[in-house]
């Protein structure tokens, strides 16, 4: 495999990883969990602080930052192989 197919494949892999699972195996849980709860209660107020928000932040921050860089190697791949294709033989 040429180096930028290489590239392409590995932006899909981060996105893959970064964003979809960072979505499956810890949002989607978190806001099922809170889903369950109580509206009312303390215990739910003093998990919505002090628990989930701080929680769904990182994970959410980590989930955009990997779609910013697997769209950044997802261009850069592809016009890395436009160039190798357009260059004369």
């Amino acid at each position: 495999m040429r180096p930028a197919g290489t590239l392409i494949m590995l932006a899909g892999l981060v996105y893959l990883v970064g964003c979809f699972g960072v979505t499956v195996f810890f949002n989607v849980p978190m806001n099922e969990a809170l889903a369950g709860m109580e509206m009312s209660s303390d215990s739910t107020r003093e998990y919505w602080l002090r628990t989930y928000v701080p929680r769904w932040t990182f994970w959410n921050s980590v989930r955009a930052v990997a779609c910013i860089v697997s769209a950044a190697m997802l261009l850069f791949g592809l016009f890395w192989m436009i160039q190798i294709q357009t260059q004369p033989a």
